[in-house]
């Protein structure tokens, strides 16, 4: 199998596939499922592809649904009964409340936009702006902070940070140690022009924080490292110094985050200084 073949089948190989559900079909299932899943909380429906949940310990939210539902588009009929009781538990959890650990805080790498993205949808719906734990890093990069549970990732605030005690300083180490310890295990595939890193599907943009793994690439490279994150479970390189291996990068890039659920970005980052700066 060819890089390219190996990178759809992350997605599943199912672009493009037509929904078993229309998108406010989706909606009701999903509220239903969580109803069933957790009695105690409250599941309302004020919009398509939104959900209200609330529960008696005073915990309360809007879920929008829209990167569920994508996910679940471009799944094969099989795989879909899993995607839904995964995020129903995801949401479910996500009422109940969750007690905050510094070995469970983990950094994700997003693009710059989300941030922004985040509150205009959080206004639009008349919810109160939340503050998000993050440093940029880069023009076109953050990273975001959170905690992470058995079913659901919770965006770190300032509050919680003081909290727990965590100085800004030790944050980023701290969280890159912690992400260490979560995941399985990382494999790099290095293919004629290419290669990618592989992690457990849904922190490969986050390994970008990895030193000590890109100074071990970075060995095997006449040039500079050169990265794409076209989606938060793809991170692909080549090397700065073939010029046409960053060609096929940025073609990848390209492609790759025209089809991705959980989009970043198609930009390339070249490695300098134990950073990344868009090239």
């Amino acid at each position: 199998m060819d890089l390219f073949s190996a990178i759809r089948a992350l997605f599943g190989g199912a672009a493009g596939r037509a929904p078993a559900l229309a998108p406010d079909a989706f909606t009701e299932e999903m509220a239903r499922r969580v109803r069933v899943a957790a009695p105690d909380v409250e599941v309302l429906v004020p919009g398509e592809l939104q959900l209200e949940l609330a529960s008696s310990t005073d915990s309360s939210g809007r879920v929008y649904l829209d990167n569920a539902y994508r996910m679940y588009c471009g799944l094969a009929p099989a795989e879909r009964e899993e995607m839904m009781e995964r995020f129903v538990r995801s949401f479910a959890d996500a009422t109940r409340g969750f007690e905050p650990t510094r070995d469970a805080i983990i950094p994700i790498v997003k693009d710059r936009a989300w941030l922004g993205e985040v509150e205009a949808s959080v206004r639009a719906q008349g919810g109160e702006s939340q503050e998000k734990v993050f440093e940029p890093l880069n023009d076109e990069l953050a990273v975001v902070y959170a905690i992470d549970t058995p079913n659901n990732i919770a965006y770190l605030s300032p509050g919680m940070l003081d909290e727990l005690g965590v100085d800004r300083g030790e944050l980023r180490a701290l969280a890159v140690r912690n992400l260490r310890g979560l995941l399985p295990g990382i494999e790099v595939q290095r293919g004629e022009k290419l290669g990618m890193v592989v992690a457990d599907g849904n922190y490969e943009a986050s390994l970008l924080l990895f030193d000590d793994l890109w100074a071990r690439e970075g060995e095997r490279l006449r040039g500079a490292p050169v990265v794409a994150v076209p989606a938060r479970d793809l991170l692909l390189f080549a090397d700065g110094a073939d010029a046409e291996a960053v060609a096929q990068l940025q073609d990848l890039a390209t492609r790759m985050r025209a089809e991705a659920t959980y989009a970043l970005t198609d930009r390339l980052f070249v490695r300098e200084n134990e950073g990344w700066l868009p090239r």
